[in-house]
């Protein structure tokens, strides 16, 4: 009996834990900045690579490799206080070389950066993943619960009324599996973050 309980309590439990809701509300940023970030990127790439034959395209590509890494900056910043987790510091150090142009071929150099946009343009499509999730999961969850109320209609799927009544006990249990789904998705995402925007120090050590 004491596994039981122990069991539910580790079901029921995510729906008391403060870090479930910042993870639902990382999720939900995830599409909105996603979505910004991919269009912004592959706008900007194109267009700068675009206009390279005319020499326009230098200080347009300047712009958005300087804006990708404050942007990456920012999300790391955000997985750090939504999901809890620890991301190392993006760049370390700098070269003994402190001006401008030592600076940009630093981050040039560092794989920090190339993984941060890869970081930013994957972001776009796991945003649209973790919103349909989300939303296919409340939809399913709220149709079970009211699967009495369908009854009494004539729609839903149980043929009786203790049916129903199963179905809207089997819903409730389903609102705390949703939880622990949604903290999944959040975890895979910050191992993610964690892996692409932190740097593990070995790059700074070769400077």
């Amino acid at each position: 009996m004491a596994e039981i309980r122990t069991a539910m309590w580790d079901l029921i439990k995510v729906a008391f834990m403060k870090q479930t809701y910042l993870n639902i509300l990382y999720l939900l940023f995830s599409f909105p900045l996603g979505t910004a970030y991919f269009v912004f990127l592959v706008t900007g790439l194109s267009l700068g690579f675009g206009l390279l034959i005319v020499w326009i395209g230098i200080p347009v590509l300047i712009l958005v490799f300087l804006a990708w890494w404050e942007i990456a900056s920012f999300e790391r910043q955000m997985a750090v206080w939504l999901l809890g987790i620890e991301i190392p510091p993006m760049s370390l150090k700098y070269s003994k070389d402190k001006s401008i142009l030592g600076k940009a071929m630093y981050r040039i150099k560092s794989p920090v950066t190339w993984k941060a946009l890869l970081f930013l343009l994957v972001k776009f499509p796991f945003g649209i993943f973790s919103l349909v999730a989300m939303i296919s999961l409340v939809a399913f969850t709220i149709a079970l619960i009211m699967s009495p109320l369908a009854y009494l209609f004539g729609e839903g799927p149980a043929h009786s009324f203790i049916g129903s009544v199963l179905y809207s006990v089997s819903g409730v249990f389903m609102v705390f599996v949703s939880l622990h789904i949604v903290n999944i998705l959040a975890h895979i995402e910050g191992i993610f973050a964690k892996k692409m925007l932190g740097n593990s120090g070995r790059y700074s050590e070769q400077l």
